[in-house]
């Protein structure tokens, strides 16, 4: 199969990340045949899309014709049997196996068995949810990264039984539409980026509890410091500028303080049994009155696309 046979996308789920591939995809040229469970929650996803493309549009990134032309392209459809001509199915419904098994063993009878399925999950077992495709060969993860509009990196996953020739599509396809993809080739829990994310967020809480330093200071360290230098440079990278000699020096003591607890920490477990959930509930570590969130979200979009523009100067995109 060659990625010149796909010219219709078929994408589940109408939350952030559903959202966010079908824009990607209809910015990219495909026609997208959108289907939720839900369709009044599409009509709210395609308000969200336009407001992200106000921001592309202001940065730059796309012509308010090109915004439109896109919208054209996604077509909401209220019943699963309208994805049957789509060549390949972007699923990002919630995360449950069991679910979403069921979807695709329901996809398995509609689409073609030449049909590429990918599910975007966050660590969910890839060879589980494909346990009711008869030709599981071409189901693989396809895990975008939030906004998937704007974030170059999509993890590619083989199933135990993933066919070579799906990952080498997958991957085709990804660089295609400007993406830059990621081949996990072995299926664990939280693949990479997951297991590198939640490692960093365990030590931030850890940090905070132990009351070494507040929320703000802990965010700090990282927006300022770690994370702007790990946009040009990954941890391995870093390790081998700085002298493995070093680094090993230091995680032979350092690894003994670090935090290794296997249960989330009290702080986070007391915020979420109190309702603070964060930004959806108006409160978390830090307090979201009306429209702060989307004016963040709004902001780090912004920013997220002048970094990105920098370092295709630098080819480093």
């Amino acid at each position: 199969m060659e990625i010149s046979i796909i010219k219709q996308i078929g994408v589940v789920g109408a939350g952030k990340m559903g959202t966010g591939t079908a824009q990607l995809f209809a910015q990219t040229g495909y026609k997208v045949t959108w289907y939720s469970r839900s369709p009044s929650r599409i009509q709210g996803a395609l308000l969200q899309i336009r407001a992200s493309q106000e921001t592309l549009v202001r940065s730059g990134c796309l012509t308010k014709g090109e915004a439109d032309a896109a919208l054209d392209r996604i077509h909401p459809v209220a019943a699963l049997n309208h994805l049957a001509p789509v060549g390949l199915v972007s699923e990002s419904i919630t995360e449950n196996l069991e679910i979403k098994q069921e979807l695709f063993g329901r996809l398995d009878r509609i689409c073609s068995k030449e049909t590429l399925l990918t599910t975007d999950t966050t660590g969910l077992s890839i060879s589980g949810i494909a346990d009711r495709v008869s030709h599981p060969g071409r189901f693989a993860g396809m895990h975008f990264f939030n906004p998937a509009h704007i974030i170059p990196a999509v993890e590619i996953i083989r199933g135990t039984e993933t066919a070579d020739s799906t990952c080498e599509v997958l991957m085709e396809l990804m660089r295609h539409i400007g993406k830059h993809p990621v081949l996990v080739q072995k299926e664990i829990p939280g693949f990479v980026a997951a297991r590198l994310q939640m490692a960093i967020i365990r030590e931030a809480l850890y940090l905070v509890e132990a009351g070494v330093a507040s929320a703000a200071d802990v965010d700090a360290a990282v927006k300022h410091g770690l994370g702007l230098r790990w946009a040009l440079l990954g941890p391995l990278e870093t390790a081998d500028l700085g002298g493995l000699d070093v680094f090993n020096t230091v995680a032979s003591y350092l690894n003994q303080e670090l935090c290794d607890s296997k249960q989330s920490q009290k702080v986070l477990r007391d915020l979420v049994a109190s309702g603070n959930l964060g930004a959806k509930s108006g409160s978390g570590f830090y307090d979201y009155p009306a429209g702060r969130a989307g004016q963040i979200l709004a902001e780090r979009d912004e920013k997220l696309l002048k970094l990105l523009a920098i370092k295709s100067e630098k080819g480093e995109a």
